[in-house]
């Protein structure tokens, strides 16, 4: 379930939050986190909405000219109670409290290439 992200940078304008401990990560980790997560339930059919439990590892690596810098995540992810629809908020989401609810670790990749 890997989403190659390019346009990451747009992440400060996600209007989503992230619950958990996630207190070792910078915002912008975060953001990243929500943004692509928002990104993944618009792309899918899936009839609920997934959002951010907690990001487990973050890695950046300088690639070989043209310089670029490849990011990749790995964050866990629950099943809200929240319908997948356009005009979904997840901040106002929560996740879903069952037996057999979904839990996912997914990880995302995402390159930035100075202008």
């Amino acid at each position: 379930m890997a989403l190659l992200l390019a346009l990451l940078l747009a992440a400060a304008a996600a209007d989503v939050a992230v619950s958990g401990d996630l207190a070792r990560f910078s915002p912008d980790v975060i953001k990243a986190a929500d943004f692509a997560i928002s990104a993944q339930n618009r792309m899918s059919n899936y009839p609920y909405a997934y959002k951010v439990m907690s990001v487990l590892s973050d890695t950046a690596q300088v690639r070989p000219p043209p310089a670029r810098v490849k990011y990749s995540m790995v964050v866990e992810v629950g099943e809200t109670a929240c319908k997948n629809t356009q005009s979904l908020k997840l901040s106002d989401c929560v996740l879903q409290n069952l037996p057999n609810t979904k839990v996912l670790l997914t990880e995302f990749y995402y390159t930035l290439t100075p202008p």
